[in-house]
């Protein structure tokens, strides 16, 4: 009966002697060199018989054996073992699967007993057979047992390793394994020799470990910052080695499972990641630092957000490293460092308030919140609150100016004084803009010098004014001038340099920064206000607070010259400008106090036109206003300036005269009366002449009473209206 027989076997000459002894006994033979070629031959041959030597490279007998048994082909394959160690190593063949076991003797004592084997097999004997043949025929070796001690305990210490050991051959195939090879890939060692390497990891990872196997120039190589993951969804750590073993390259893999790291790493990076977001896509600046020193006298910045990179317009490189008074040297004067120290020394959170933080750099308000971590260092939290600042600053300065213009506003409509309204505005305008000089102006139209309604106590001194009745007088220099002159705001922070100031008188009153603005109504140059001297340069903001004010200002005036002209005409002829019947008595009232008080007398002279009303009838009211107009000048250039005109209704006029010396001075003064009027008045191309009649009654002589002395002067004049012969006529009671 021929069998089908193979024998695996790493020594050539007993390869080839028990080849040819099986053949010549008629069986069919198949041979392998080592444990990997044999299961090669396997997956193409079917024997009936396998004998497998224990000691071979690339997997030996005793793995090959149990790599065969866990084939369901091979459950029942006849497998002999052939060992040259079988004496000195006490082989016990069954316990990885192996059906017999011959002690490698001379080559007859094998045939020998290999052909025992071969009957048993055909015969299916059920007798048992000897646990090792042949051993009649072995010496015992001591250097074989001390090799296979050194094998043991080299065995011994591979197989107590933590890390997984593999040797593979150069194509990645496995030929060794350790016990923390099997428990990390957690398969059966049969399962695992023979395999390629690369089929033990996802598939996401084969071309990288493929990459490595096909490039041995390359090892030694670590991966361990990007681990590979096995199928069984472990992440390990790889080591490859290159060995050299009589010019047969090996690799050996070190192997280590560090998947709790390394899932404990992603979980961490993961929240590092998140936290990198979280804390750079904050709206909030965050800076994170650490004590410069065991006083904390300065801090070093660790960490600094998007955030913070962009209110403090400064990057993270060019903060990283550096201490905070190097970056930010106006922290000191802002309080950050101090809050820094208490938080730092204390470990209690601290609110800082809004604060201005300023340098040569940046400037802005800052609101901080700071808290100590457990690694001892410090956060803070800050917002760029200047715009907010900014805003709440406008509205309380917008309300100041609400407040401000109510107030004016209330005293221009009742009227107050202009020189009280200018006080007020001068407060209010110094407040707001925060100068330290200021004055109010109103133009004087003729002269353009400036009349002085409200002014700094430093300003009379610094200012060449000068009194005119109970009024401050002085003359525009400067930038002040200027601004007369062109009718035009100005807001300079340099007056000395500014070009508007070129061939102009110096200004000395104002040193540094100036506001001045005109107060015009309907084009009308009313007055000027002007500020001067803050501690900072003037804004924007401050020019239009000032123009606002100077426009209230030009009402104010406006209004007084529209009440002064109403005042006017209701006590003055608009005809003639005269002062008329209503104010008439006012005048006589004073001239009477001044009468008692310098004991002296006056005289009224009620002057009334002959024969006007032929000229309106015949020429016309224009030919009869322009008698009247005339009529009125040539009284007033008669007349005293202490003496009073007035124009009471139609073509009658009376005279105040002052402090009288005698009659005969009141007859004179009525005879030139009577001739000034009677010399031609010229209207176009008529000449119109006027006579007049006057009636004349004296204080305090004919009456004290101002309606009596008025009536009896209106009665003496009728009487000379009838009169041939007197054209004026004292009162005679």
């Amino acid at each position: 009966m021929t069998l089908k027989i193979l024998v695996v076997d790493n020594h050539p000459m007993i390869l080839k002697l028990l080849a040819n002894f099986l053949e010549k006994e008629g069986h069919e033979v198949m041979t392998a060199s080592d444990g990997l070629a044999a299961l090669s031959v396997l997956e193409v041959y079917t024997p009936d018989i396998v004998f497998v030597d224990l000691i071979m490279p690339n997997i030996g007998g005793d793995k090959l054996c149990r790599i065969i048994r866990s084939i369901p082909k091979f459950k029942k394959l006849f497998i002999v073992v052939l060992s040259a160690i079988a004496a000195e190593d006490e082989v016990n063949c069954h316990e990885f699967g192996a059906n017999a076991c011959i002690a490698k003797g001379s080559i007859k004592s094998i045939q020998k007993h290999v052909l025992e084997i071969i009957r048993h097999r055909k015969d299916k004997s059920p007798a048992s057979l000897e646990p090792v043949a042949n051993l009649e025929d072995i010496q015992f070796r001591t250097i074989t047992k001390e090799l296979l001690s050194s094998k043991n305990h080299f065995e011994a210490i591979l197989n107590n390793m933590s890390e997984a050991v593999f040797e593979l051959t150069p194509d990645g195939t496995i030929i060794f394994i350790n016990l923390a090879a099997l428990t990390l890939c957690n398969l059966a060692e049969e399962k695992l020799l023979a395999a390629s390497l690369v089929t033990l990891f996802s598939e996401d990872d084969h071309e990288r470990v493929s990459s490595l196997l096909a490039h041995p120039e390359r090892l030694p190589q670590i991966i361990e910052d990007d681990p590979p993951m096995l199928l069984n969804g472990k992440y390990v750590s790889l080591h490859f080695l290159e060995l050299r073993q009589n010019d047969q390259p090996t690799i050996i893999l070190i192997a280590k499972d560090i998947s709790e790291r390394y899932v404990t790493e992603q979980v961490l990076l993961t929240n590092e990641t998140r936290f990198r977001e979280l804390f750079n896509n904050m709206s909030s600046g965050v800076a994170v630092y650490e004590a410069k020193d065991l006083d904390a006298s300065d801090f070093i910045f660790v960490d600094f957000n998007r955030a913070a990179e962009r209110i403090e317009k400064i990057r993270k490189d060019q903060v990283i490293g550096r201490s905070l008074l190097e970056v930010f040297p106006g922290a000191k004067d802002f309080g950050l460092l101090s809050v820094l120290q208490r938080v730092w020394q204390t470990g209690r959170p601290e609110h800082q308030p809004i604060s201005l933080y300023k340098d040569n750099r940046l400037s802005g308000w800052r609101d901080n919140f700071l808290y100590k971590l457990p690694s001892g260092e410090v956060v803070a939290i800050f917002e760029d609150v200047t715009a907010k600042k900014q805003a709440a600053n406008k509205l309380a300065i917008e309300s100041a100016m609400n407040k401000a213009v109510a107030k004016i506003s209330r005293m221009i409509i009742s009227s107050d004084s202009l020189r009280d309204i200018s006080v007020v505005l001068l407060e209010e305008v110094l407040t707001l803009t925060g100068s330290k000089h200021g004055i109010i102006d109103l133009v004087d139209p003729e002269t353009d010098k400036l009349i002085a309604l409200a002014f700094s106590p430093e300003i009379q001194a610094m200012c060449s004014m000068h009194e005119e009745g109970d009024s401050f007088v002085h003359t525009p220099m400067g930038l002040v001038n200027w601004v007369l002159k062109n009718k035009l705001s100005i807001l300079s922070n340099s007056p000395h340099t500014d070009y508007r100031a070129k061939n102009l008188a110096d200004d000395t009153v104002f040193s540094s920064r100036l506001l001045a603005v005109p107060a015009m109504f309907n084009n009308e140059f009313l007055g000027i206000i002007t500020v001067a001297d803050s501690p900072a340069n003037y804004e924007t903001r401050d020019l239009d607070a000032v123009e606002q004010f100077a426009s209230l200002l030009a009402l104010a005036a406006q209004k007084k010259q529209a009440q002064d002209q109403i005042a006017h005409l209701a006590h003055h002829d608009p005809l003639t400008g005269l002062i008329n019947r209503h104010l008439f008595p006012d005048r006589l009232a004073q001239a009477m106090i001044l009468s008692q008080r310098h004991r002296k007398k006056i005289a009224l002279l009620y002057v009334d036109l002959d024969k006007f009303k032929q000229i309106n009838d015949a020429h016309g009211h224009l030919a009869g206003d322009a008698v009247l107009i005339e009529v009125a000048s040539r009284l007033r250039g008669l007349l005293r300036d202490s003496d009073t005109v007035a124009r009471m209704g139609g073509d009658e006029f009376v005279v105040i005269l002052h402090d009288i010396s005698s009659k005969t001075a009141v007859q004179n003064v009525a005879k030139k009366i009577i001739e000034t009027l009677a010399e031609p008045i010229l209207f176009h191309d008529t000449r119109f002449t006027v006579m007049a009649s006057v009636g004349i009654s004296i204080y305090p002589d004919d009456d004290k009473q101002i309606d009596a002395l008025l009536h009896k002067a209106d009665q003496a004049m009728y009487q000379a209206k009838k009169s041939t012969t007197a054209s004026y006529i004292f009162y005679e009671g």
